[in-house]
């Protein structure tokens, strides 16, 4: 049999039997409050446990949790130790993959800059720069300030043309064959001569100048280049 305090709800079990012994007079073991179920006083001792409550559902896990210094200092300062050091490795690697990236490009840019040194050092990589659509010089020299023009004297006329040839390259360069060629209007080669320079090698990044004229030049000629002889 069930029996609940008025006063505070306390439950308890008790045996009729019991209740009927002591005409019902029970005490409340938990607040002391007595009240007649019957007749007797029963003082009731062993109260009804209460049902247990549901488990409650395990918390969801957080993460990089700081613990309490308060709660539990050791582990704390453990946790914060070890977030400081996988930052300062995450760091690290960040920096080490920024120097790796800044390295490739620094080396792209020189293998494109001094291509003709390269090409020079190794003659198959010109393929690999074409594939990519960069021109390369295999010879290291450029004509610069190219210029053509008819002259007369008396009875004699000839073409004269003249410029610099410049060694691009940071190495002494043996200095090409090279040679002049008159083209008409449609892009036809009319003449050809030789040009003739004073030095067979032109020092690193230096220049030198050139001068060759054609006697009796070709009429239609209309355009001057200067080639390397082949």
């Amino acid at each position: 049999m069930i029996v609940t305090c008025p006063s505070c709800e306390a439950k308890y079990r008790v045996e009729a039997a019991a209740l009927e012994a002591r005409r019902g007079k029970v005490k409340c073991a938990s607040c002391a409050h007595v009240w007649t179920v019957a007749d007797e006083a029963l003082t009731l001792s062993e109260p009804v446990a209460a049902p247990e409550p549901a488990p409650a559902p395990d918390p969801e896990p957080v993460l990089d949790a700081q613990p309490s210094l308060r709660d539990k200092p050791h582990t704390a300062i453990r946790a914060r130790q070890y977030a400081k050091r996988r930052k300062a490795r995450l760091a690290a690697e960040g920096a080490g993959w920024a120097g790796v990236a800044a390295c490739f490009v620094v080396l792209l840019g020189a293998a494109v800059m001094f291509r003709v040194d390269v090409v020079d050092v190794w003659p198959r990589t010109a393929g690999a720069y074409a594939a990519v659509g960069l021109e390369v010089n295999p010879y290291g020299v450029e004509i610069e300030g190219l210029t053509a023009q008819f002259e007369t004297a008396e009875a004699d006329a000839r073409l004269l043309v003249s410029g610099s040839l410049r060694n691009i390259t940071r190495s002494d360069r043996a200095v090409p064959p090279l040679q002049a060629v008159a083209y008409d209007a449609a892009g036809v080669a009319l003449a050809s001569w030789p040009i003739a320079l004073e030095a067979p090698t032109l020092l690193a990044e230096t220049a030198t100048t050139f001068e060759a004229a054609l006697p009796n030049p070709p009429a239609d000629a209309v355009r001057v280049e200067v080639v390397v002889a082949g």
